[in-house]
């Protein structure tokens, strides 16, 4: 009675390890929140998953999510509503808190917000990983001005192409200029 435990590891395994690339295109065809779940279940589907997303052939469409803040979460949780599920998913975020940033936009499950002193992150809210891209002060329009302490406090902003320039500079709160790129981004 030995050969029955033997023959059904025997089967398991062979079912845990098909070769990488079927299991890379059996998971491509996954929604995202059922491919983390398949990342998880061992070492070998985590390895094909970790290839899939190295490779970016995650090319499935997705069925959109909501990312929505509450008043009844903490500051950096945000809430993912998958509509495929129909589950809230609730993700802890870095500082600073989603609560105080604009979302101006998204792309590939990535967010880019801007926070109160108008400087742009890029935010991955599944592995909450985030970037902070480079300041508003790199901009060739965008100016700094600071207070005696040597806090930015306002910026000159203006409007130009090479050829032309469209509007002379204005001073601008942080949070002024966080609309500029808000509407930017629309």
């Amino acid at each position: 009675m030995e050969i029955m435990p033997t023959l059904l590891t025997m089967m398991s395994t062979t079912l845990l390890e098909l070769p990488e690339d079927i299991m890379m295109r059996v998971f491509a065809s996954l929604e995202i929140p059922d491919l983390v779940r398949a990342g998880a279940v061992c070492t070998f589907w985590r390895s094909a998953y970790t290839a899939l997303h190295k490779l970016g052939t995650h090319k499935q469409p997705q069925t959109p999510c909501l990312l929505y803040c509450s008043e009844s979460s903490s500051e950096n949780v945000a809430c993912l509503y998958s509509l495929v599920e129909k589950r809230v998913y609730r993700l802890t975020l870095p500082e600073p808190p989603l609560h105080s940033r604009f979302l101006i936009g998204s792309s590939l499950g990535l967010l880019v917000t801007v926070d109160e002193r108008s400087e742009m992150h890029l935010v991955n809210p599944f592995t909450g990983q985030q970037i902070v891209l480079p300041s508003v002060t790199t901009m060739q329009h965008v100016k700094p001005i600071c207070d005696d302490s040597g806090a930015v406090h306002k910026y000159a902003y203006s409007r130009h192409t090479a050829n032309q320039v469209i509007c002379p500079p204005k001073i601008i709160a942080p949070a002024a200029l966080r609309e500029v790129f808000h509407q930017k981004s629309l």
